[in-house]
């Protein structure tokens, strides 16, 4: 790489906006159950729904962080960070090998599922 190509990407990347990171630190599966009564989708067969809990940390001295209510006043752990838990609800398919190796993220609503529900109605409407 020329010098004037070093010096453009270097540029660049100072420009470019810093993302903040929170680190999950672990992850806990609290439960498997079958997803849609334990109905069969084509080729993908049978899915179950995975229930847990992802733990993690972030920096609250970190500008990027700021935007979060009240961080500075949060208790820190030991390496001053501050620490939070997130729920989350996992669909996969029983068998990945099965699987389109494509992941539908939905964004929770109050602790609520968004498109599932949505295509669980849709699916109700439009049944033949």
């Amino acid at each position: 790489m020329n010098k004037k190509a070093a010096i453009g990407l270097l540029a660049a990347a100072s420009i470019l906006p810093h993302m903040a990171q929170a680190k999950v630190t672990r992850i806990v599966i609290e439960s498997r159950a079958p997803a849609f009564n334990g109905a069969s989708f084509g080729t993908a067969g049978q899915y179950e729904t995975l229930t847990g809990r992802a733990y993690g940390e972030l920096d609250p001295k970190d500008r990027r962080n700021a935007i979060i209510t009240d961080i500075t006043l949060a208790p820190k752990n030991a390496r001053g960070k501050v620490e939070y838990v997130a729920t989350f609800q996992l669909v996969k398919p029983l068998d990945m090998s099965k699987s389109s190796h494509l992941m539908w993220h939905d964004v929770p609503n109050r602790g609520g599922r968004i498109t599932i529900v949505c295509c669980r109605a849709q699916r109700r409407r439009y049944r033949p």
